[in-house]
């Protein structure tokens, strides 16, 4: 990213107009890259290829069609290495914005459908280029195309007058809303319309986890969603799962993918509920669980949120930890990339645990699954904490 704060003057007339492709030299005017413009952004120019790239690989220099092709093609090639797709798991991300160096560009694969997230002017600008691409991959046979309207509207491009950019979603893409797929075995049916692009395919490895330790233990999954913790612990042999959510459509999917994979029903069971005034009924009701996992909605999606969201975090972890059974273990998460970068998050499970009048010990860390790669020099592109607590 260069930030707009950074540029000192541009260089040209006409100035260039948002999606433009430029150079990007410093105050010496050695060249630095090259990337697409933005006039409205705080990132104002999205770099694209550093000189060093361009030079020893001059068929993509300045030439977005190209780059595109590349870097989507590097992309399925990395998923391929990691063993996806494979014959247990058709679910995953395939490009992670600047994790696969194409910024403001998210795609997940779902079976035969690809979800596009769309996040920056720029992806609109090649949407066409990149739909292209997409298509080329032999096992997608369908484009799903999410704008992220609200970001889009920072980005310069407000979708509501855009009737070109609203009308992306073709019969043929709006048709298929509700499709099957598999994860680490596991069948699935998921609604493109439901929350992000569908599923969180970047808690894939840490629902696998729950699976190999829920053996014989009584499990609450609090924040369920289509129950994906939940399906892995009755896999991993949980006695009995109870997952709470407020959205009824992701409850309806919860309970349609208890029948899917031939789930006694008398051990899961799911209930809509707001998670905290469950678990105070809980408390009240003296209940407790061998195993609690806590993955809340997105609670501090600024830095400026960060302080209002630490007392949210605290007060459902203080609750989690009264609720898990003495030695029990708490899976508790954080997808708020302002509470994962802050490296606060442990402190605030310290106090939750100085709160709930508990000792914690730290078992396991971990984040998003190994589709979504984050490049060093942009950090900031971790947003998942996952962690694994032994409370007592």
């Amino acid at each position: 990213m260069v930030y707009s704060g950074a540029v000192d003057r541009i260089i040209g007339r006409p100035p260039p107009k948002t999606g433009d492709i430029v150079l990007v030299a410093d105050g010496t005017e050695k060249p630095i890259g090259w990337g697409l413009y933005n006039s409205v952004s705080m990132f104002c120019v999205r770099l694209m290829q550093l000189e060093v790239e361009a030079t020893s690989d001059s068929s993509c220099a300045l030439n977005m069609e190209e780059l595109l092709g590349k870097r989507i093609n590097e992309a399925v090639e990395l998923r391929r290495r990691l063993g996806l797709p494979s014959l247990h798991t058709n679910a995953y991300r395939l490009i992670n914005s600047e994790g696969d160096r194409l910024s403001g560009l998210i795609v997940d694969v779902f079976g035969d459908v690809a979800v596009v997230a769309s996040s920056a002017a720029w992806v609109e600008k090649y949407k066409s280029e990149i739909e292209a691409c997409i298509r080329k991959i032999n096992y997608i046979n369908h484009v799903n195309w999410r704008p992220s309207v609200d970001i889009l509207k920072e980005d310069g491009v407000d979708l509501s007058l855009s009737k070109e950019l609203h009308s992306s979603n073709s019969p043929e893409r709006t048709k298929v809303c509700r499709i099957p797929i598999m994860e680490n075995g596991i069948v699935y049916t998921i609604s493109l319309k439901g929350q992000k692009t569908g599923f969180y395919a970047d808690q894939r490895e840490n629902r696998q986890f729950i699976s190999s330790i829920s053996d014989g233990q009584e499990v609450l999954d609090l924040c369920c969603y289509s129950g994906g913790f939940a399906l892995n612990a009755v896999r991993g042999g949980a006695i009995n799962v109870t997952g709470i959510d407020t959205s009824l459509p992701a409850l309806d999917l919860a309970k349609e993918n208890v029948a899917l994979n031939n789930v006694d029903p008398g051990r899961i069971s799911f209930f809509r509920e707001d998670a905290t005034e469950f678990m105070k009924n809980a408390l009240f009701r003296d209940a407790s669980w061998d195993i609690v996992i806590l993955d809340p909605p997105k609670l501090a999606p600024t830095k400026k949120a960060l302080h209002g969201a630490s007392g949210m975090y605290r007060k459902l972890n203080s609750l989690a930890m009264q609720l898990t059974k003495r030695g029990g273990l708490l899976m508790t998460c954080s997808c708020s990339g302002a509470v994962t970068q802050s490296g606060t998050f442990l402190h605030i499970l310290q106090g939750a645990a100085a709160m709930a009048g508990r000792k914690i010990t730290v078992l396991r860390q971990a984040g998003a699954a190994c589709d979504h790669p984050i490049d060093p020099s942009y950090p900031e592109g971790a947003y998942l904490t996952n962690i694994l607590l032994r409370v007592t």
